[in-house]
């Protein structure tokens, strides 16, 4: 796959190129970066070394040109340190070429994830806290 190829050989401008030229890009900092330049200084900014392995949880074709999904990426760095990561995408195609038209990573928590319930739980803004 490009995106690991990109990521594990350290050649943002690869990277890059895998963006829409309007992408929107949330990575692991708080920063939310438009398009390809910043894109580009973002992975440019990684240090070599850092490689991915990625398993793809779902997708769903919304249109024709159009495709969501989740996947889950272990990032591990040079030191052996390692981040659980899920990526939610956005791919649109135009003529014949796919491009990632939006990005958003979120580490994830070490151990059991929440099920669906638990979590719509926490996210509920009505809940009230049991004393």
């Amino acid at each position: 796959m490009a995106w690991k190829r990109a990521l594990d050989q350290h050649r943002p401008e690869d990277m890059a190129r895998l963006f829409s030229r309007d992408a929107l890009f949330q990575g692991l900092s708080p920063l939310l970066l438009t398009g390809r330049k910043e894109i580009f200084d973002y992975f440019e900014a990684l240090p070599p070394g850092i490689t991915a392995t990625f398993q793809i949880i779902q997708a769903r074709q919304l249109a024709q040109n159009l495709i969501c999904g989740f996947a889950a990426v272990r990032f591990t760095y040079p030191d052996a340190r390692t981040a659980q990561v899920r990526l939610s995408l956005v791919l649109r195609r135009d003529d014949r070429t796919w491009f990632i038209a939006q990005y958003h990573a979120s580490r994830t928590p070490q151990g059991k994830q929440p099920g669906t319930s638990a979590l719509a739980a926490m996210m509920n803004p009505f809940a009230v806290d049991e004393p």
